[in-house]
C-alpha cells in the first residue's frame, strides 16, 4: 500500500489517472480489496487501521 500512496504523493499524472478511474488505476499494485477501497474511498480511519501513518493517511484523504 505504501508504494501506492508514495505514487499518489509524487506523480500528478497518476494522481489524475487515480482520481478519474479509481480502482482500475490501482491494479497494477499488490493490493488487498480493503486496502484498494480504503484508498479510493479517502477513508481516513481506515487507511491508518491499515497501517499508514496518520500523517500520510491524512495527506491521502486530501486528495478529493
Amino acid at each position: 500500500m505504501q508504494q501506492a500512496v508514495t505514487r499518489l504523493m509524487t506523480d500528478k499524472d497518476f494522481r489524475f489517472f487515480e482520481q478519474t478511474h479509481g480502482v482500475a488505476a490501482l491494479s497494477g499494485f499488490d493490493l488487498t480489496e480493503e486496502e484498494r477501497q480504503a484508498i479510493s474511498t479517502r477513508d481516513l480511519f481506515r487507511l491508518q487501521e491499515l497501517g499508514l501513518e496518520p500523517w500520510t493517511a491524512r495527506w491521502v484523504t486530501a486528495l478529493r
